[in-house]
Order: structure tokens, then C-alpha cells, then sequence
């Protein structure tokens, strides 16, 4: 009998799984334990794609650091005093303003700020987006989105975004271009990029030709972002690589090296998945642990069954992912909700959900009620191991199960017959 810990808000849970029935327990590879310290120090001593970071700034002009919000594990309490370290001689603090890029989601309470800047929050200025407020328009996209970002970023003389690089389902990856669109741009311009996510190259690690991406990458070059520093995590949230430089070519280095950490592949996909965003902030809500269900998928047959394991002790965590789903009798509706009313951001993960839908049934253990579970179509769990008999009685004893303890980055390749494929088609 396999034993299998499964992380779950702030600590775990055990799955028990017997021998005959595991594929495997599919999480990225493992990478050497680093300091961040010297493995930023040697980042910030050999930038990718430009000369010394420093030497970019001079005194006197205006300094925005674009940092992710409590929604993403970025570290940056500990990465931006290294930054500051390098750059106090050549900026002065009260040039500097630091911008939480929440994008739309809710502003973070002390508590999380506290993890977030430490006392870092009390010695720089703190400005937090708002997606409709205090907005400076710089400009249009080849594609005519207008860019319509933060004040304080576009008045900035100089900007630095400072992020983490991971799979995002229809950005390609996180890292980088993503701190300015979504993260300090305002709502127009978030959901007319996300508009695009019907476009099929609008996957999981699909970085070229992904348009979505690229109209972020225009609007990060129409803010004049003069360098990123962005860390790569292992599925443990330990800094494993930190990538400084120019915002398309640090990133491309970071991409690929995250991509040998958590493109994973499989034999063949299971019977019933079992996966976890990764435990706290990863599943803080419905709507970020959803990430897990889409690699999951990825995994899983055709009428399959998914167990998400994934605290939410925020809830849904976005009101038009909650209004559009509650406004469907069965999955299927969601699709005339999206015909009449066209893209809404939040209401996208209710199109994604309802896919999902359509192949397996999906359970879920998490904080949420019941009854609130089942309005989202997801059968409420107690316990983690209630569908392995299910699975048995449904699949046959033999049934075939794999075990995702770090959903939200690992990205499933199921070889099938000479072909691998990840994404698109999945």
C-alpha cells in the first residue's frame, strides 16, 4: 500500500493507494537546494540580455518595483532587500514606490502583506493596483487593445517587475511581461487580452505564437520594463534559480529551465487522478486551485474520475467565476451564458470548469460547504481516499490511478503511441 502526502491549506493529507493500482506520483524533478543569496548574486552579476542592472538607473529619476501580489509565491520579502542592496547608491528611497500587482484580484490583508514585504511595507512607499481606478492610457496593442496600466508604473522613469516563473493554462507561463498585463493593468485591457484564450495556441506552456502572450509582452515593452528579476520554485516553493535581465530573454532562460523541473511525462493516462494545487497560497481559493484541475485533465481518460484536493478557505475567490456558474442548471449552460453576454474575466475558469466537466466527474475535499461544492458541479469529499473504491466498483480492481501532489506546476506528457503531447488537444 502506497502512502502518499498530499499537501492541503497549511499542512497535508495521506492518501493510501495499493500497489497494483499506482502509475506513479507525478511531480516535477527535484533540484539541488540553493541559497537565494548567492544564486542572486550570480544572477545579478551576469544579467541576461543587458549590461549592469545598477548602471540602468540614475539619481533622481522615479523607481516602480512590480511585485506579484499574496496570490503568488513569489518570495519577494526576501528577494527585494537583496535588490535594494545593489541599487541604494544609484536610487533614493523616497523615489521608490513599490506596486502590489494584483490585477483584479481583492486588495491583501496585513496579515498577508506581513508575509508578503515583512517590514519592507513600512520603509518603501506602497501603492496597490486598482483595475479601475487612477489609470494612464500608453498606448495600443498591434491587435488594438488599448493599454491602460497604473499610474504610478506609467509615470515611473524606470521599471523592475519582480515575479516567479511557472505554467500558466493560457498565458504559456507566469514570470516576467505577466507583473504589467494582468498585474497593473486595468480591466479593459485584462479582458480583451483574455478574450483570446478560445485561440487554441493559448495553452499551458505554449509561449510562441500564443496571443495572448504576446499582447502582454507588447504591453510590458510599451511600459518600458527595464529589466526582470523573476525566480523559478520547485515543487516545494524553494528558490531553485533566479533569472535577472532583459524581459524576453531572462525569461526564455527561466522558461526552459522550469520546463525541465515540471514537464513530466506518462505512460498512460488514469483512471482517477488525485491532485493538490500545492497547499497554501495555491489553493487559497476556488479560482486559483483550479490550475491543478487543468493539468489534471491533462492526465486523466475520458470519463475519468479527478479529486481535487484543495483547502479554499477564501471561497470562490472571483464573483463572475461565482455569478456565471450559479446561473447554470448543469455545465453545459455556462457555453450560452458565454454566447450572450461574450468574455468576462472570472466567468473564463467557469468555461474551463465546465469543460472539465465534460469528461470527468470531478470531487473535491476542501473548507468549502457542501452545498456550495455542489453548485459548482463538484462532488463534496470528507476524506481523500473516498474514491478509491469508487474507482474499483467503477473501473474494475485494476483500475489506474496516478497521484499529483503539485498539480498547479505539473504539466502532464502522456505518450501516446509514438507521439507525446502536452496542451493543445489534451
Amino acid at each position: 500500500m502506497a502512502r502518499i502526502q498530499i499537501p492541503y491549506g497549511e499542512g497535508t493529507v495521506e492518501v493510501m493507494i495499493p500497489d497494483r493500482n499506482l502509475i506513479g506520483v507525478l511531480q516535477g524533478a527535484g533540484a539541488p537546494q540553493v541559497d537565494l543569496a548567492d544564486v542572486f548574486a550570480e544572477a545579478w552579476d551576469n544579467p541576461i540580455g543587458i549590461p549592469d542592472p545598477a548602471r540602468r538607473i540614475r539619481p533622481g529619476e522615479k523607481v516602480a518595483f512590480v511585485v506579484t501580489d499574496h496570490t503568488r509565491p513569489t518570495p519577494t520579502r526576501r528577494l527585494l532587500p537583496l535588490i535594494w542592496e545593489r541599487l541604494r547608491e544609484h536610487v533614493r528611497k523616497e523615489d521608490v514606490a513599490v506596486v502590489i500587482a494584483k490585477g483584479t484580484h481583492r486588495r491583501p490583508t496585513e496579515e498577508e502583506l506581513e508575509k508578503m514585504l515583512g517590514d519592507l511595507r513600512h520603509e518603501f512607499r506602497l501603492v496597490f493596483h486598482d483595475c479601475d481606478r487612477d489609470l494612464v492610457e500608453i498606448g495600443k496593442t498591434a491587435r488594438g487593445t488599448p493599454i491602460l496600466v497604473n499610474r504610478a508604473v506609467a509615470e515611473a522613469d524606470r521599471v523592475v517587475t519582480i515575479g516567479h516563473i511557472a505554467m500558466h493554462y493560457y498565458a504559456g507561463y507566469s514570470g516576467g511581461r505577466k507583473n504589467i498585463l494582468p498585474g497593473v493593468s486595468g480591466r479593459e485591457t485584462i479582458e480583451r487580452n483574455h478574450a483570446q484564450l478560445t485561440d487554441p495556441h493559448c495553452e499551458g506552456c505554449v509561449y510562441e505564437g500564443n496571443p495572448i502572450s504576446e499582447e502582454m509582452v507588447e504591453a510590458a515593452r510599451l511600459v518600458g520594463v527595464d529589466f526582470i528579476v523573476d525566480v523559478v520554485l520547485d515543487s516545494k516553493g524553494r528558490v531553485a534559480k533566479v533569472v535577472v535581465g532583459d524581459l524576453e530573454e531572462a525569461h526564455a532562460a527561466g522558461r526552459a529551465f522550469w520546463d525541465t523541473l515540471f514537464q513530466v511525462r506518462v505512460s498512460e493516462r488514469a483512471d482517477l487522478v488525485i491532485v493538490s494545487p500545492g497547499g497554501h497560497p495555491k489553493d487559497i481559493d476556488l479560482y486559483q486551485a483550479y490550475k491543478a484541475l487543468y493539468n489534471a485533465g491533462k492526465a486523466v481518460k475520458d470519463g475519468g474520475l479527478i479529486l481535487l484536493v484543495a483547502a479554499c478557505p477564501d471561497g470562490i475567490g472571483d464573483p463572475v467565476f461565482t455569478d456565471w456558474v450559479m446561473r447554470c442548471q448543469k455545465p453545459s449552460d455556462v457555453f450560452d451564458v458565454l454566447r450572450e453576454e461574450g468574455f468576462k474575466l472570472g466567468g473564463h475558469k467557469a468555461v474551463y470548469l465546465a469543460r472539465d466537466l465534460a469528461r470527468s466527474r470531478i470531487s473535491i475535499l476542501s473548507l468549502l460547504d457542501d452545498a456550495l461544492a455542489r453548485r459548482f458541479f463538484l462532488e463534496p469529499a470528507k476524506d481523500p481516499n473516498e474514491l478509491i473504491p469508487i474507482a474499483a466498483q467503477r473501473f474494475g480492481k485494476d483500475f489506474r490511478a496516478l497521484v499529483m501532489p503539485y498539480g498547479g506546476d505539473t504539466v502532464p506528457i502522456v505518450k501516446e503511441g509514438a507521439a507525446e503531447r502536452v496542451g493543445v488537444g489534451l
